[in-house]
């Protein structure tokens, strides 16, 4: 799949197609893409499930005009819309009701975690700056149909963090997935699949082996 990104500063790297291949649908629901960038995983899912409807979510307007742009191009407006807004700003009214999934690939490092990287580009999609985990959260909470679900890819040494947002927001994990780049190695990423306001039995899925490097 060829998708259009910026020459410079941020690009996608495995993660959204890691997070796309873990989400199964019936193939009818509204689902928003929180900080989608360049729109690939609407993409992605929109070539599995042609009849699902997309609402990807971005910041940055140079991100927010390639994904415009790889939509038109696909001619893919029907099924998929892309917003250029904060995501902490928006409410149900603003998407058109309620959602019966949100997925997410966030920023995945702390603020003020390690070196910043001097594009602003790379810096917001990488630190949590303008979006953290507890806020994916949060918007989740509130952009979400009851027993609405959310899967999250993030970074597996994080996974306190990414649990404890989760709970605060009273959401129950029912599926965790770790991803190795080697089976002798620790999980480079984890993959959430969470329930909002409902119990669930959490499982952990059989690992998942991706041979390239994620970081």
């Amino acid at each position: 799949m060829e998708v259009f990104q910026p020459e410079s500063g941020y690009r996608f790297s495995e993660d959204p197609f890691i997070l796309a291949s873990q989400i199964e649908l019936q193939g009818h629901e509204k689902i928003i893409d929180i900080g989608t960038g360049s729109g690939i995983i609407p993409l992605l899912l929109s070539s599995r499930y042609p009849d699902v409807k997309i609402l990807g979510i971005e910041i940055q307007k140079e991100l927010f005009e390639c994904a415009r742009k790889n939509v038109l191009d696909r001619k893919l407006e029907n099924s998929i819309r892309i917003l250029h807004k904060n995501i902490t700003n928006i409410c149900p009214d603003d998407v058109f009701g309620p959602a019966d999934i949100i997925v997410s690939n966030p920023p995945y490092k702390k603020k003020g975690a390690g070196r910043l990287n001097p594009d602003s580009q790379k810096a917001l999609a990488r630190h949590e700056i303008t979006l953290s985990i507890d806020e994916v959260f949060k918007s989740a909470d509130t952009l979400l149909k009851p027993k609405g679900s959310i899967y999250i890819i993030f970074p597996a040494e994080r996974i306190e963090d990414l649990l404890s947002s989760m709970t605060r927001y009273q959401f129950s994990a029912c599926q965790l997935r770790f991803v190795h780049t080697k089976k002798d190695m620790p999980a480079k990423r984890v993959v959430l699949h969470a329930l909002k306001d409902q119990t669930a039995q959490c499982s952990i899925a059989p690992p998942l082996y991706f041979p390239k490097t994620i970081l």
